[in-house]
């Protein structure tokens, strides 16, 4: 019995469509949070006497969490049609278990622009990785279909060279 070699990536349109729309939501968010969380930072640690609005960043984080929460259904579909059950459990275990921990500690009052920057800062650096990851999957499929279309080549020489022999 021939023990079939697992399947590097099964869709790779998904895939790559995947890789396009996680390289825009690192790329476009990220230069929004990080300035973001450091201002926030600043405000919290330097500025406390002042009455500062700290709400202003209200609305930006509300489009970064929104596009979170958007994207984790695309995320965890790719995911569970690639059968890449680690990068779920680390999606739980980097994602959900903070923000549960968040919602527990913040009593429910999530959208405080502080709890915000909590909850959308594990899933972009989630996100981050996977986007670094998807590029050696996509290489790692491509060269397994370039050595099985050398095979197919070398297997049709090699038929043509015995049948003019």
């Amino acid at each position: 019995m021939k023990i079939k070699p697992r399947e590097i990536i099964y869709n790779i349109f998904l895939v790559k469509r995947f890789r396009i729309i996680l390289l825009l939501l690192v790329s476009v968010s990220l230069p929004i949070l990080i300035p973001i969380t450091v201002i926030q930072f600043i405000i919290i640690r330097y500025a406390r006497g002042l009455k500062l609005n700290t709400e202003i960043f209200f609305y930006p984080l509300c489009l970064i969490v929104g596009a979170a929460v958007i994207s984790t259904l695309f995320i965890l579909y790719v995911l569970i049609k690639e059968k890449r059950r680690a990068w779920i459990i680390a999606f739980l275990v980097m994602v959900v278990l903070p923000w549960l921990f968040t919602y527990s500690i913040s009593f429910g009052d999530i959208f405080v622009v502080r709890w915000m920057i909590v909850l959308a800062a594990p899933f972009y650096l989630y996100c981050y990785l996977l986007k670094r990851t998807i590029g050696e999957w996509i290489e790692e499929y491509e060269g397994q279909e370039l050595y099985k279309e050398r095979k197919r080549e070398e297997t049709r020489r090699k038929m043509k060279e015995e049948r003019w022999n």
